[in-house]
């Protein structure tokens, strides 16, 4: 029994890590020309046809040989991703080791999120569902390297990289050679923000309250980017012919206490996703601001802080909100 499950380990081993090789359409030509070119050597008896059909057929058999070891032996070691907000793109880093004592070159990275596959089995072999992000020049011999391609965020929450396909064509492009690896890495999408409600007043939490300058409607502070969900009344129309670039005005008052963002605060949007985004631009504000500020879901409140990890909290709590 012992042995049979060390056979059959070793068979899944093998099984997960297969490699693909496959004329591309350039080969399916070449070979269709060698064929023409043995035809009409027999028809002819000529030997000098026979040589260079012979000739091709070793260089193809070359190709074979140094298309596959090009890339048998890469490895996906290492991947992570870093967040992003819901129509980013997201950053996902992938480290590749290259164990063998020479270099590979041209190596296509692609990635599959989705499970749909085609009635034609030929587009499920060559990866027609799989999005293509770059193409790496050179895997140094016994290192590791790493790159990161851009995949762009689909839905809230939680968004695996999915399955990794990496393939090449190196070195003249006869043969497309492919193999897969199954990554467990997930970023962390956080919802759009946006929205136009103006921030909730602060109060005092929990103790003492303090003067700090906050967005408010008193006196005015200075321009900034428009963005998104900007209220129009606060478009400085005047600067616009100047540069073309639109700004927003903005102004500051004091306020004293801390800032609790509450799900009550957005009872008048009209959807969840509305909701989270308000609650996102706010969290986005009240860090610039520089004030503390919390968060109050139905599930979860997240007393009032600042900084880049309590940013970071408080944005992944929105981000994996499930109402």
């Amino acid at each position: 029994m012992v042995v049979i499950r060390q056979l059959y380990q070793r068979f899944n081993q093998l099984r997960g890590r297969r490699v693909f090789i496959l004329p591309t359409r350039f080969g399916l030509l070449y070979g269709g020309f060698l064929l023409l070119i043995l035809l009409a050597a027999i028809n002819y008896s000529n030997s000098l046809g026979h040589i260079l059909c012979f000739l091709l057929v070793s260089m193809g058999q070359l190709a074979i040989h140094y298309t596959y070891r090009n890339m048998a032996k890469v490895e996906l070691v290492n991947a992570y991703a870093d967040a992003a907000f819901l129509g980013q793109t997201i950053p996902f880093y992938l480290a590749f080791d290259n164990p063998t004592q020479h270099d590979c070159y041209q190596i296509s990275i692609s990635s599959k999120q989705s499970t749909s596959r085609s009635w034609n089995p030929l587009k499920n072999l060559t990866g027609y569902q799989y999005q293509d992000h770059k193409t790496l020049d050179r895997l140094t011999p016994q290192q590791h390297t790493q790159h990161c391609i851009a995949v762009t965020s689909t839905h809230r929450g939680q968004q695996a990289l999915g399955q990794i396909r990496i393939s090449t064509r190196f070195p003249i492009g006869l043969f497309n050679t492919w193999t897969y690896f199954n990554s467990d890495c997930i970023a962390i999408v956080y919802p759009k923000p946006e929205g136009s409600l103006p921030i909730p007043s602060p109060k005092a939490y929990g103790q003492q309250a303090r003067g700090r300058p906050e967005k408010g409607v008193d006196d005015f502070s200075g321009f900034q980017a428009y963005r998104s969900g900007d209220a129009i009344h606060a478009i400085a129309w005047k600067t616009l012919p100047r540069d073309g670039i639109l700004r927003t005005k903005q102004f500051s008052s004091t306020i004293s206490g801390d800032l609790m963002l509450s799900w009550q605060d957005t009872a008048g949007l009209d959807d969840i996703e509305n909701r989270l985004s308000q609650l996102c631009r706010w969290l986005i504000d009240a860090e610039k601001i520089g004030i503390d500020y919390g968060l109050d879901l139905p599930t979860l409140t997240i007393p009032p802080a600042q900084g880049h990890s309590h940013q970071q909290r408080c944005l992944t709590a929105l981000a994996l909100y499930e109402g």
